[in-house]
């Protein structure tokens, strides 16, 4: 056997090892991570390294997945003389499954990344999941009224997580009203009038057909770009797969990393007295930072709209500006403490889920009344991976013994 061949096996699981156990360490109550108090989340900030991407891949407007950036797009700023977000509503394409996106797809991007890379240590982590579960976990110490359930596999030494269908997650996901299920719609709506196909140095007029066409395309949630970064919180190894809105110019090939050019697009209700500004800072700020700042993306432009869903103006916000916009203020919230908060239950996290087995899963619930968060074992149901992850899993090991 080659020495590259060797290496690579001593980089795979055993697939007759299962189950195995990782040292448990007793740090707290066996099942439960306290949120508070938060003050020891304070104190010097873990160190978040900016995260590198590996991969990237794409949603067709049929769900079909594409290991490439077809469905990339460039930002290009909106007419607002023409930014009604509600209008062609009524020929909305939602995505046909329903509840949260399985990882399913993030890990066949990760088997395709490191089928192309000389690195046989590409996607070796500690955990491996959505930037959106990830998002709920850095704002857990300031949410006092959002339940989440995730569920776990450990393979091969990583953690992989991905957030279950629960009756809450059915109610908020599309909204519950007409009302709510319109000002979902808003969101998609601004992306597509803020974004274009082609670079915006080739737009040369307002006549473009770009802008003229992106008025009236249909909305359709099955297109995504998706990026894949690698990065850790302090010694906690991550990967994870996020939703990117659009790019500022060019995307770089890699080894460049092209994460400093991509742009988050988000709407929010226009700011008219104390308590909306209170409410957005508190509250959509800590998210708005919070997914940028885990994927490395610098800027945020967040269009405010008014109860009739037209945009009234634009702002830009610089991802790592939001800190300092609350700091200090009566009620908001602290970054810093976090990054401590997800740092420590990484560690703890590591420390508990612990049957190293493909087929088993652990349950992880943030529930009423949001004092800490709980970490249950359910034995061998409802696995993270999917049955072809293994299967190519045992492949590869074929191929090398």
């Amino acid at each position: 056997m080659s020495q590259s061949n060797k290496a690579l096996k001593r980089a795979l699981p055993n697939v007759t090892d299962y189950p195995q156990k990782r040292t448990k360490a007793d740090t707290q109550d066996q099942n439960q991570f306290s949120i508070h108090p938060l003050a020891r989340f304070n104190g010097p900030c873990s160190t978040y390294k900016q995260p590198v991407e590996i991969m990237s891949f794409s949603y067709d407007n049929e769900r079909n997945l594409h290991m490439d950036d077809r469905e990339l797009k460039y930002y290009y700023p909106p007419d607002l003389k023409n930014c009604d977000l509600s209008h062609g509503y009524e020929t909305f394409v939602q995505r046909e499954q329903s509840g949260p996106e399985p990882i399913h797809s993030l890990l066949d991007a990760l088997a395709h990344a490191q089928k192309q890379s000389a690195d046989n240590n590409l996607v070796q982590t500690d955990l491996v999941s959505w930037r959106g579960i990830f998002t709920k976990i850095l704002c857990t110490p300031y949410n006092r009224n959002e339940p989440w359930e995730l569920g776990a596999t450990l393979w091969n030494n990583t953690i992989f997580i991905e957030e279950h269908d629960t009756e809450y997650t059915k109610e908020h996901s599309s909204g519950s009203t007409p009302r709510q299920k319109l000002m979902c719609y808003w969101g998609y709506k601004f992306e597509n009038l803020c974004t274009i196909s082609k670079l915006p140095s080739e737009i040369t007029s307002s006549d473009d057909p770009e802008l003229i066409n992106r008025k009236t395309t249909i909305v359709n949630t099955n297109v995504q770009y998706c990026s894949v970064a690698k990065t850790s919180l302090g010694n906690n190894k991550l990967i994870m797969g996020a939703e990117v809105d659009c790019l500022c110019d060019a995307k770089p090939k890699r080894p460049v990393n092209p994460v400093e050019k991509y742009i988050e697009l988000k709407t929010s209700k226009v700011i008219e007295k104390d308590k909306d500004t209170f409410n957005f800072e508190r509250y959509k700020l800590l998210k708005f930072w919070a997914q940028s700042f885990l994927i490395g993306i610098p800027k945020i432009i967040v269009g405010f709209r008014d109860n009739e869903g037209c945009v009234i103006k634009v702002q830009e916000f610089k991802t790592m500006d939001i800190p300092k916009i609350v700091k200090g203020k009566n009620g908001m919230w602290n970054a810093t403490v976090c990054l401590n908060f997800a740092n420590q239950f990484f560690e703890w996290l590591k420390t508990v889920i612990v049957i190293n087995d493909p087929n088993s899963s652990y349950t992880i619930s943030f529930q009423a009344p949001f004092k800490d968060i709980k970490v249950e074992f359910t034995g061998k149901k409802n696995s993270v991976l999917a049955e072809r992850h293994l299967e190519s899993l045992k492949n590869e090991l074929q191929k090398i013994v």
